[in-house]
């Protein structure tokens, strides 16, 4: 039997880092198949996939949210769905991690519900992570600094396999002015949602503390998670709800700098993307933001507006680091993610067929 892989998509839907990711993965990993492999996405009742060459789009009655009422629907209607479809290996997202017959690869995005920055009780996400780490058969992180806490969360599991996201550097031919009128000092752009783990407290503090006629205004592009009404009440601050992918090129391109403050990222893709455009990134030296940055950004306190306030005044001034950004971001490809995560489905696949055989005493394909 050859692999084919039954991947989770049923949070797919309004724009967002996390469903990028998968997207694009998903898209690559597409091509790279070879005979007889299949990758089957299923997907949310009310999303329209793109329908990528060499992917399979199968919708399923899962709700995205609440958590509970997710697990619930997993719980009932995955196994049969699987089954069906003839699936070897399940990619699954989020948690919890239901349990099927399937070996089953885990993609843990950053650990801040365990840390206690979400609206879950720690020792609850501490529990449920604890219980998907052992139930999966592999286990995926964006980076080494996440695939470090979650060795440190729950020792003694085999170590977590580190699947970089990727970016895909923009032609210059194709730069486009962004919908809306550029502001005299220009503007600082954050991409993600609107949650006080992103920590965009200070950057505001930072913004107020500068005289008028040098302060650049905070766009934001993200869905509502808690923070949003509020600040976009901020003067100087534009909130944009989820903003369409094919529209954000144009904001990274004529930002002044792009701004990652938050208090812990898995990964920040936001930061990638700004140096895939060639932008100063400034972000906290939290969580995986040096990693990704590898030197080629400004890293600050979480908490130190002076700080912060003296790295936007320097924005105002182009550095000529655009080259350099840019060739970090160019060691995050789409495909080479794609490739490692590949090859641990395989790995999966080949694990739970070792030794079978076709009946005639030959190795099962």
């Amino acid at each position: 039997m050859k692999l084919h892989v039954a991947v989770a998509g049923w949070l797919l839907g309004p724009p967002s880092g996390a469903n990028r990711r998968l997207l694009a993965l998903v898209a690559a990993a597409g091509r790279l198949l070879a005979p007889g492999e299949r990758i089957t996405v299923l997907h949310g009742e009310t999303f329209a996939p793109p329908g990528d060459d060499g992917v399979a789009w199968r919708p399923i009655a899962i709700p995205p949210g609440p958590t509970l009422e997710r697990a619930r629907a997993e719980r009932r209607l995955l196994p049969a769905a699987l089954d069906h479809l003839g699936a070897t290996v399940l990619d699954h997202g989020f948690l919890p991690l239901p349990r099927t017959l399937l070996p089953t690869c885990l993609l843990v995005h950053d650990t801040r519900a365990a840390e206690g920055l979400s609206r879950w009780p720690r020792w609850l996400a501490r529990a449920v992570l604890r219980r998907a780490l052992r139930r999966a058969d592999a286990v995926v992180t964006p980076s080494a600094w996440t695939a470090r806490r979650l060795e440190a969360l729950a020792p003694g599991l085999s170590p977590p396999i580190v699947v970089p996201n990727g970016v895909e550097l923009p032609l210059a031919c194709a730069a486009t002015a962004p919908r809306r009128p550029l502001p005299p000092q220009g503007y600082l752009l954050h991409v993600g949602h609107l949650e006080a783990r992103k920590n965009l407290d200070v950057v505001v503090r930072a913004l107020a503390s500068l005289p008028a006629a040098q302060r650049p205004e905070l766009w934001l592009a993200g869905r509502d998670a808690g923070r949003g009404l509020e600040l976009a009440r901020v003067p100087g601050v534009r909130w944009f709800g989820a903003v369409d992918d094919d529209e954000l090129p144009a904001l990274y391109q004529h930002a002044r700098a792009v701004v990652v403050p938050s208090r812990h990222e898995g990964f920040g893709l936001c930061a990638l993307e700004g140096l895939a455009h060639g932008r100063p990134v400034l972000a906290s030296d939290a969580g995986a933001l040096p990693e990704v940055l590898g030197g080629t950004g400004v890293l600050l306190p979480t908490d130190d507006s002076a700080a912060w306030a003296a790295a936007i005044l320097a924005t105002a001034v182009d550095d000529g680091g655009g080259s350099r950004r840019r060739a970090r971001a160019q060691q995050f490809a789409w495909p080479e993610a794609a490739a490692r995560l590949l090859a641990v489905w395989r790995r999966l696949h080949g694990q739970r067929f070792a030794g079978r055989t076709d009946g005639r005493g030959a190795p099962a394909d």
